[in-house]
């Protein structure tokens, strides 16, 4: 290199030293600190044309050109591998082995999150003072909420330290930091305490719904009270779960008002005890005839005039009692308290997400019995009494009953019978309305069970309940025959092998 090239070098150097000091001392960029810039260039380009025949001998190279060969092939390795790992991190893709798939959501909160179109704020309320229980409870919550952002990055979260900002805490009205969780969505928001993904997609449920759906439930008919929730058979927690849900609850008494309410979604029968008049059986076929949903439960024995409505789409009540029947060291036992019900439809919105070790609780419900059920119309058993069940005429018991299965819930879907529209009723018959009231609402399935009828009668099958789902083991069995192989063609070989094999390789390297 020159001495005039080294001297140019050297006032660039000089000129970009000049504009950062000055720069720096200043506080800012004036027109002034152009010279310094432009007389860096000038140099730079300056000692390159000086020595230009120096560096297009040393670019003609043989090295040189294998040099910047290895050079740009570490280039495109190092560009390569920053946009995996760009793409990577903005679309990735988890596997779940377990059998029972406990690490994927259920395709309920999957449809549900793919249906959003706007941002979903999720807040998690912590106190660092509470350390040990809150990363705990923080650990979880992300495990979860990271299931959720793998299937949407629509899904944003939040932690927010009740002690840092108070201001936020009071605003949400968090008066705690035990782990209080908020859901947002165009402006809804909606609170969650527990913490599992049925809490948190009911919670996105809520959020997300256009508008609250009209649930009434009929009255005047002896049923259990709405507003009730001491008395055994009162129906105080069905309607809280309705409006915990975002369902308005209405009371519907057809008796002084004969037709049924142009915003009801859904029509619930929760167990007359009196007779229904013929006004109110034609309120109740006109509101099908429309495309209704109703929701009809009737305990046993109980004459409520609702035969003829049944009979239109082939159904009617056998008015036996059912009991689940186990043999014991003592003999068959039976307990007519309680009959559990296993035997869920694979296919309904309903009961398809239950698992197979779980069941609905009733008591003494009675049979449902298919006729000719007329065409267009789907029909569907949901639940069915076991091979243990036997069916009573009276409460007695002391006869030899007819032995089950039977139907106790059942589905019918399609155009009602003589009717030219093109609308389709969704009906629910159960032989049973004891489940819905105070006292067993809270026992195994029930709660589900009635959950996701509603949610299924109002045409919300993608927001029914999520059973948590079973942990399955892997168990392998192994004959006599499968073990001695297994001993003798691997335990014991496979040692040996690897000895002698190290044995010859270590003879042959000492005498090599």
């Amino acid at each position: 290199m020159s001495r005039l090239g080294k001297i140019l070098y050297l006032l660039s150097g000089l000129c970009i030293i000049a504009f950062l000091v000055t720069r720096f001392l200043i506080g800012g960029f004036v027109p002034a600190l152009w010279a310094p810039i432009g007389l860096c260039i000038a140099g730079f380009i300056g000692a390159l044309w000086v020595d230009r025949a120096l560096y297009i001998e040393f670019l003609s190279m043989k090295t040189t050109k294998h040099g910047m060969n290895m050079g740009m092939m570490i280039l495109m390795v190092v560009v390569m591998l920053g946009a995996i790992n760009f793409v990577s991190v903005r679309h990735y893709k988890t596997f779940d082995f377990s059998l029972a798939k406990v690490n994927t959501l259920s395709d309920q909160s999957i449809q549900l999150l793919k249906n959003l179109d706007s941002d979903l704020k999720v807040t998690f309320f912590y106190k660092e003072s509470d350390e040990n229980q809150q990363n705990g409870n923080r650990r979880f919550f992300q495990t979860l909420i990271k299931k959720y952002q793998d299937q949407s990055s629509r899904v944003q979260l939040d932690f927010v330290d009740v002690n840092k900002r108070p201001d936020l805490a009071e605003q949400y009205g968090v008066n705690k930091g035990t782990g209080t969780v908020f859901i947002e969505y165009k402006g809804k928001r909606n609170r969650v305490d527990k913490i599992d993904e049925q809490e948190l997609t009911g919670a996105i449920v809520k959020v997300t719904r256009d508008k609250e759906k009209t649930v009434y439930v009929v009255t005047g008919h002896g049923e259990g009270s709405l507003d009730d929730t001491k008395d055994p058979m009162g129906l105080g927690a069905f309607k809280n779960l309705l409006e915990g849900n975002r369902f308005l609850t209405k009371p519907l008494p057809l008796f002084s008002n004969p037709e049924v309410p142009k915003d009801a979604d859904v029509v619930v029968i929760p167990g007359p005890h009196q007779a229904f008049t013929a006004v109110e059986i034609t309120a109740l076929e006109n509101y099908l005839k429309n495309g209704g949903s109703v929701l009809l439960a009737v305990d046993s024995n109980v004459n409520v005039g609702i035969e003829p409505l049944l009979s239109k789409v082939g159904l009617s009540f056998k008015n036996n009692y059912i009991l689940t029947v186990v043999n014991t060291a003592y003999g068959r036992v039976a307990d007519p308290s309680a009959t559990p019900i296993n035997e869920f439809s694979l296919s309904s919105p309903i009961t398809k997400v239950f698992g197979k070790n779980e069941f609905v609780l009733f008591r003494l419900p009675q049979a449902i019995v298919k006729g000719i059920v007329p065409a267009g119309i789907v029909y569907e058993e949901i639940l069915k009494s076991g091979d243990n069940s036997f069916g009573f005429n009276d409460t007695k018991f002391d006869k030899e009953g007819e032995k089950g299965p039977f139907s106790v819930m059942t589905s019918l879907k399609g155009k009602w019978p003589d009717t030219n529209g093109d609308k389709e009723f969704n009906l629910l018959v159960v032989g049973d309305s004891k489940f819905f009231g105070n006292q067993l609402y809270y026992r195994n399935l029930n709660r589900d069970l009635i959950l996701n009828s509603i949610m299924t009668l109002a045409k919300e099958e993608n927001s029914v309940t999520i059973t948590p789902k079973e942990v399955t083991a892997t168990e392998m069995t192994l004959t006599d025959n499968k073990f001695y192989i297994f001993i003798f063609a691997f335990v014991i070989p496979l040692p040996l092998l690897m000895l002698l094999s190290s044995g010859f390789l270590w003879f042959k390297r000492r005498h090599a």
